[in-house]
């Protein structure tokens, strides 16, 4: 079986190979935006973090697998809601520019559950558009598809803006949710996933872990970030099966993980 140690290898190899703490509440968007500079970036590891992108916007998107017709509920399953969504009103309590962004990625795939369910939406429509009004971010709007072009074109306006550092930070809490999700799921939504997913699932860490990494000297959520995902490095599946070993296994690691997102 490949160890996700091989992944990173194997991402490390490419990229190379492309390149040649807490805040008082009064301060904390200034201090947000301003403790990470983009341009201070070496341009060696900008180039690392542009390759790193490149691998990782061509991934199926994560949410993708909700929106597919691939999971199917009956009405009978469709009576018995999720409660373990987060609120959408929840957004109007985030302070910190990181949470934002963050809350953004939990959002997006928040509401694909709430639509399988036939659930309201709009709720979420609402906290993402909201979100995107306080950050000043035009670039972030609700999706019914989501699709790689989507994930492009918002790491390119990121990188334009000098807010990569809140890319990877959406990209995160996108992929942890995820997880958290088919955690709570597990009989019901990993039958709908092939092997190649469940393969995906594995190389996103791997990605995530190594744009992380290299972020992390810039800005200290990005090392919070780094911190937090660190538990999940250890999901190596390849295979449908290993898959749903490895997040029954982790469950716990998981349901942590997803908590301290938007702390």
């Amino acid at each position: 079986m490949k160890k996700i140690s091989f992944l990173v290898a194997a991402a490390a190899a490419l990229v190379l190979a492309s390149c040649g703490g807490k805040k008082t509440e009064a301060n904390q968007e200034t201090t947000d935006t301003v403790s990470f500079e983009q341009s201070q970036i070496e341009q060696k590891i900008m180039a690392e973090l542009d390759s790193i992108a490149e691998l990782y916007t061509a991934l199926p998107p994560v949410a993708g697998v909700y929106s597919d017709g691939k999971i199917q509920l009956s009405e009978e399953e469709q009576k018995v809601k999720p409660t373990y969504l987060v609120d959408p009103k929840s957004v109007d309590d985030l302070s910190l520019l990181s949470q934002k962004y963050r809350a953004l990625g939990v959002l997006i795939v928040d509401a694909k559950i709430a639509s399988l369910y036939k659930m309201d939406v709009d709720g979420y429509k609402a906290a993402i558009a909201k979100v995107a009004t306080d950050v000043n971010d035009p670039s972030i709007k609700y999706n019914e598809t989501f699709s790689t072009e989507d994930l492009k074109a918002r790491y390119n306006t990121a990188k334009e803006n000098g807010r990569i550092n809140f890319f990877w930070e959406t990209a995160t809490a996108l992929v942890v949710e995820n997880l958290y999700v088919l955690s709570q799921n597990v009989d019901k939504f990993l039958p709908a996933i092939d092997d190649k997913y469940a393969s995906d699932m594995t190389y996103h860490i791997a990605l995530l872990k190594l744009s992380l990494d290299d972020l992390a000297a810039y800005d200290n959520n990005i090392k919070e970030l780094a911190e937090i995902l660190a538990p999940l490095n250890e999901l190596n599946a390849i295979s449908v099966e290993q898959l749903k070993e490895q997040i029954a296994k982790m469950k716990p690691q998981i349901e942590t993980a997803r908590a301290q997102m938007l702390k």
